[in-house]
């Protein structure tokens, strides 16, 4: 399979691969790192590197100030609720 590279058109196949970049911004408002799409190698096969498959799903970069934010917020929520249950124990 060819290297996408930006610029390039996408193909149908391009967009199933993509689809699951899409479904999880679509459910969490935020662009997806690597680490949390299953299929990222096969992705980061065809688009070399997660920023370019980000990129052709016209997503957010995860350098971006609100994606930074979103993360940030996200994480501060899980050390909360990790440290009310720790301190009902």
């Amino acid at each position: 399979m060819k290297q996408w590279i930006p610029g390039d058109p996408l193909t149908e196949n391009d967009y199933e691969l993509l689809q699951p970049l899409l479904d999880h911004a679509a459910a969490t408002g935020m662009t997806p790192t690597v680490k949390e799409i299953p299929t990222a190698a096969k992705i980061k096969s065809r688009f070399r590197i997660w920023k370019y498959a980000v990129m052709a799903a016209g997503l957010q970069s995860l350098n971006a100030a609100e994606q930074i934010w979103l993360r940030e917020a996200k994480y501060q929520r899980i050390r909360t609720e990790q440290e009310k249950k720790s301190g009902e124990m």
